[in-house]
């Protein structure tokens, strides 16, 4: 069995370690999650919080739980972009053995994506342990906007280079949802991240995400 195999199926237990991590992060004391400032989960109005005022749902004793519930997420958090962006990493890193050169730049970004994700991470524990004593965490938010969209950014690049790869491949419907993913990303940044269309930019993300196994299985059964 050739290395570019081994990696295809490195990514689908990946996939399912991330899919694993994110449904341990569905299930929380909060299950019903209302979402806070017109997004679908707290956890992104907290990533996208520009003021104090956007922050109000965590603020105070009523805001205690949803502080602990985010805590919650960000401790699970910590491992999620390892798995979802080291699926990726893998991933163009068995097509760049297979010979596939835009690949490599695939590998560059997913791993940018990781680093991005842990020092979004990194951010938002302060800004919620500022909150948890009562400090001010303004300072923090410009920080918090800047590193959010620059994970963003790098999963977008890395959605069209499998876009465009899958495409080239003639494997056309393979490339519908990362180009769809691309897009949708693209979109939100240019609406400073307005809810309504950041939650359909991420509703977006997760078939794409899924695309990246099922690719892979693919690619192992090709060989």
């Amino acid at each position: 069995m050739s290395i570019p195999r081994y990696g295809f199926y490195l990514t689908i237990l990946l996939a399912i370690v991330t899919l694993g991590i994110s449904g341990a992060m569905s299930l929380g004391a909060l299950v019903d999650d209302p979402g806070a400032n017109g997004y679908a989960r707290s956890i992104f109005a907290l990533y996208f919080s520009r003021d104090l005022a956007d922050l109000s749902f965590l603020n105070g004793a009523e805001g205690a739980p949803m502080r602990a519930e985010l805590m919650r997420i960000q401790a699970l958090d910590l491992y999620y972009p390892l798995a979802y962006g080291g699926m990726a990493f893998v991933f163009f890193a068995s097509l760049g053995l297979r010979g596939v050169k835009l690949a490599w730049l695939g590998v560059i970004l997913a791993a940018l994506t990781i680093g991005a994700d842990l020092a979004e991470n990194e951010v938002a524990n302060r800004i919620l342990a500022d909150l948890e004593a009562g400090a001010d965490p303004t300072e923090r938010l410009d920080a918090m906007w800047g590193h959010t969209w620059i994970k963003w950014g790098f999963i977008a690049g890395y959605a069209a280079v499998m876009g465009a790869i899958m495409v080239l491949a003639r494997r056309r419907l393979l490339a519908v949802f990362p180009i769809l993913a691309a897009g949708g990303a693209g979109a939100a940044y240019v609406s400073a991240a307005d809810p309504l269309v950041f939650n359909w930019a991420y509703q977006l993300l997760i078939p794409f995400m899924l695309s990246i196994p099922v690719a892979a299985f693919m690619y192992s059964r090709a060989e």
